[in-house]
């Protein structure tokens, strides 16, 4: 076997050119296949089946593209077009069928043999993408144009390879170099003519200027603004809202209302601009390929547009649903698509809505990543930095939005009211009154919270869970008819689906598509919904009990919690005379989100508890809004020891329980464990850790104490947030440690110091013991750092599925989601066990106050409190400060190679609990 250094390692990037040459849909194609590793040529295959004939195709998408809705970002487009039932139908039904007929093409054995020779010539890690570019050059452009505008991304080859996205190809060109701190970008608002909603798109590009990006925004600006903006500023990236077509040379922008602008009139500009370090353009606009083929020309590496017109809601949704993704260093074309999948939601709503956006690249480009922020932006330009041409010049030129409105009332005091009411429609504040916040205080809009939160009327906003077919349309079939009220069909397609998975996950070819469908929790929980509702419909005398889970369902770890929230409702309902209904939020482990979502749970009076949030610091944000309404919140995993500690923290009705133990039980056990069973008496230790992040400050506190009270020491401690922090070198203060302490943060909002803390890992090689918080404790950490975890990396756990009085739930587990699990998973099933236990104590009076008196009574009446389903002859009980009173020490576990695989193994566990 070889050893981690001397594998081959994957190339940095990888791309696909899937040329279709000679032919037509009436004879068929053929078709030549190049793979490039890092710009080199390492597979170039002309042998490959001709493509079949497909004539219906290009009548079909005729068909489709004659329909169109109104509005849209199309310029000039058809003022009379009404969204109607019929239209909507029609548009519907004509997309249906030409998807099916691309799809059924698809399955040819020419695609086949194409696929299969992708997928064994592609070496890529997990988190790389891997664009498949589509050339079109058949001779004839007209074909070219409909082979170019077809659903590709329903080829099964981008089910099968998972980092794949389709892209379309421009030219092979020098690759220019990647995107830099601080990415400067220039954002352009058209007319919003038609109602169109561009203020949603500026909010959206606050995400990027969370994370560090300098955006001008720039509203119906003239051509001489535009041009002096390209001319005499650097950009790395231009964006554009509003109406555009493809139309003449170059396409056209409506820059402001009846005044359109070909692109072509600013070439010399543009080029200028490419020159100084332009490299990405998105379009969010209509009809886009004719534009991106001018830019194509310009040496711009990758452009992003939309291939036909566009409805405002899908344009501004996938903006939004692309930046979360790419401002977090998800790669360009990997964040295209997962923007992509989001859009499934709206389809609905919006027939073929994922079919719009596209990524034009040039095959040699190395794939755009956001950098992280390493330095501080650079200050404001002086006044002599552009020549002012007008007044509307010089306000544009400034980055400060404050800054730009005091030199606009200076103005009003000159020019008088007239002046006045020129200069301010180009004040941002007043078009896009979001805009003048600071990126922290970003709230989403209401429209935007309600894509996160579902009861099984549809699926939620960036959901980590990607299903592939069958199962993704049995999903969406379940949805549907769960949406119109077919409570017992959605529970047959439900039931159906997770049959069917269960009888394939070991199945030669099928186990790993059954396996993700299997493990879908929210199938379970919204079949659970419509069995409430039906049974409530058929009986109305039996009440329906709602609670509801917050965690991020971006990430593993909030499936984590959600699996347990699914398999507890299962059994509740499995009972038949309790009907438990749970809502599912994702937060996005992002405090302003929480915040957002949380008053819509504590605005809704049904909800009469809630289980989560992951993170401490996103669990406070929300606490502040849960306490008011009188809304319990039990968190499985939040463990600052003294919530009240955490500034602008307030629970005043005391709301809060975990069934977590806090992080001085943690501390005290990493300790203990170091001292006592690792024999370093009086240890010194080097920790890393967050000093910005209340989890992380918190835990270093109780770490800090306890090792003191053990006669040891901190050698010194190193802030995982600090920019400056090198993770290339262990600092030298580790020679002379006994022991290295990792406390990174949950990743709120980001996850720098969770990937910092990995690499310490892989510096460390397993040459000292290092105590690891809870954020650790993640399978993706033993992917990323391997053989470096083994016997050297011990975490702290309050549940694993060795230690005793486990074995009937882990049994379970693996019953219900096929393999195991871990403690986020059973603490949270405890939470909704201590729930349903309230709620029966409190019938028939069940309200939020009587479920928080009688959670508050476990403390106090030992026979009030739930029997733990997860660690047998273990009480679910709480004190005053809603902490848990059983946990008082962790188990210990460490990495170990068991069958080949990887894993966290006990190596330390207190007593069984009396039985």
């Amino acid at each position: 076997m070889l050893s981690s250094s001397s594998r081959p390692q994957p190339p940095e990037n990888v791309s696909v050119i899937v040329e279709i040459s000679d032919g037509s849909f009436v004879d068929g194609f053929s078709v030549r296949l190049k793979i490039l590793e890092d710009g080199r040529t390492i597979q170039d295959d002309d042998d490959l089946p001709d493509i079949p004939a497909a004539p219906e195709i290009p009548q079909l998408y005729e068909n489709w593209k004659d329909i169109s809705l109104e509005n849209s970002r199309k310029l000039q487009a058809v003022p009379a077009q009404v969204t109607n039932v019929a239209t909507l139908e029609n548009w519907r039904t004509r997309a249906e069928e030409l998807e099916n007929l691309c799809r059924s093409w698809f399955k040819n054995h020419a695609f086949n043999s194409l696929r299969d020779r992708i997928r064994a010539n592609t070496r890529v890690s997990h988190d790389q993408s891997v664009p498949i570019i589509i050339k079109c050059e058949t001779g004839n452009n007209e074909q070219d144009d409909v082979l170019r505008r077809i659903p590709w991304h329903r080829w099964d080859l981008f089910t099968k390879l998972p980092n794949a996205e389709f892209a379309l190809f421009t030219d092979f060109r020098r690759p220019v170099p990647t995107l830099t701190a601080p990415v400067r970008v220039l954002a352009i608002f058209g007319s919003s003519q038609g109602g169109l909603q561009l203020e949603e798109d500026a909010a959206a590009l606050q995400l990027l200027e969370q994370r560090g990006a300098q955006i001008e925004r720039v509203s119906e600006p003239d051509e001489e603004t535009l041009s002096h903006l390209l001319l005499y500023q650097q950009w790395q990236i231009l964006f554009f809202a509003g109406h555009s077509s493809s139309e003449g040379s170059s396409g056209q922008i409506q820059i402001s209302e009846g005044i359109n602008l070909p692109l072509h009139t600013l070439e010399n500009r543009l080029t200028s601009a490419v020159t100084n370090g332009l490299k990405l353009a998105i379009f969010n606009s209509c009809d886009g390929l004719g534009i991106a083929d001018f830019f194509a020309k310009l040496n711009i590496p990758a452009v992003i547009v939309m291939r036909e017109p566009v409805p405002d809601e899908i344009a501004y949704n996938f903006l939004l649903y692309f930046l979360r993704e790419f401002s977090q260093g998800t790669p360009l074309c990997l964040a295209v698509r997962k923007a992509r999948n989001l859009l499934e939601i709206l389809q609905r709503k919006f027939p073929a809505a994922s079919w719009l956006p596209t990524v034009c690249l040039n095959p040699n480009q190395s794939e755009f990543v956001w950098p992280s922020v390493t330095e501080e932006p650079p200050p404001v330009p002086i006044a002599a930095d552009i020549p002012p041409k007008n007044g509307l010049s010089l306000l544009v030129r400034w980055r400060s939005l404050s800054l730009r409105l005091q030199i606009m009332l200076g103005f009003i005091a000159v020019v008088g009211i007239f002046g006045a009411t020129a200069l301010w429609k180009t004040n941002q504040c007043q078009i896009f009154p979001s805009l003048c916040t600071k990126p922290d205080d970003i709230t989403l809009t209401a429209a935007h919270v309600d894509q996160y939160i579902s009861y099984g009327q549809k699926a939620i906003a960036d959901s980590r869970v990607q299903l592939s077919e069958p199962y993704l349309s049995l999903k969406n079939q379940g949805i549907a008819a769960f949406a119109q009220g077919k409570y017992d069909v959605a529970i047959t397609i439900f039931d159906n689906l997770r049959n069917q998975a269960k009888l394939n996950k070991s199945a030669p070819g099928f186990s790993k598509a059954a396996l993700e469908a299997l493990q879908d929790p929210e199938i379970l929980i919204y079949r659970n919904n419509a069995m409430v509702n039906l049974r409530h419909n058929q009986n109305p005398s039996l009440p329906i009990y709602t609670i509801a889970v917050a965690a991020p369902l971006n990430d593993n770890f909030g499936l984590d919690i959600l699996f347990g929230v699914a398999q507890a409702q299962d059994v509740a309902v499995n009972r038949k005379d309790f009907n438990l209904k749970v809502v599912i939020a994702n937060d996005n482990n992002n405090l302003n989100q929480a915040q957002e979502v949380a008053k819509v749970l504590a605005n809704d009076k049904n909800i009469l508890a809630v289980v989560g949030h992951y993170t401490s610091p996103n669990t406070c944000a929300a606490l502040n809004i849960y306490s008011p309404e009188n809304l319990v919140v039990i968190s499985p995993t939040s463990t600052v020891v003294n919530f009240q500690s955490i500034p602008n923290c307030n629970d005043p009705n005391k709301v809060f329980y975990r069934t977590v133990s806090s992080s001085r039980v943690e501390a005290d056990s990493l300790v203990r464990y170091l001292v006592e069973d690792l024999k370093k008496n009086a240890p010194k230790v080097v920790v890393f850790y967050n000093s910005q992040e209340g989890f992380s400050k918190d835990l270093f506190d109780q770490f800090e104490q306890v090792i003191r009270a053990f006669n040891g020491s901190i050698i010194n401690k190193f802030d995982l947030s600090d920019p400056a922090f090198d993770t290339s070198k262990l600092p030298p203060e580790v020679t002379n440690a006994d022991a290295l302490v990792l406390l990174p943060d949950g990743g709120t909002n980001n996850s720098m110091a969770l990937q910092k803390a990995i690499e310490i890992v892989k510096l460390n090689k397993g040459r000292k013991p290092i105590l690891a918080a809870n954020p650790m404790y993640r399978q993706d950490v033993i992917n990323k750092a391997q053989d470096d975890t083994i016997n050297s990396l011990f975490l702290a756990v309050d549940w694993h599925p060795q230690q005793c009085g486990a074995e009937q739930f882990r049994k379970e587990i693996n019953e219900y989601w096929g393999g195991d699990l871990n403690r986020r998973t059973a603490l949270a099933y405890e939470a909704v066990q201590a729930v349903v236990q309230a709620m029966q104590l409190s019938k028939p009076n069940v309200t939020r106050k009587e479920i928080r008196q009688k959670l508050s009574e476990t403390g106090i009446r030992f026979e009030t409190a739930a029997s733990s389903d997860v660690l047998t002859g273990l009480k679910i009980r709480f004190d005053p400060r809603g902490d848990r009173k059983e946990f008082t020490t962790r188990v210990i576990v460490t990495v170990k190679r068991v069958k080949g695989r990887l894993s966290y193994e006990l190596v330390k566990a207190p007593s069984c609990p009396p039985q």
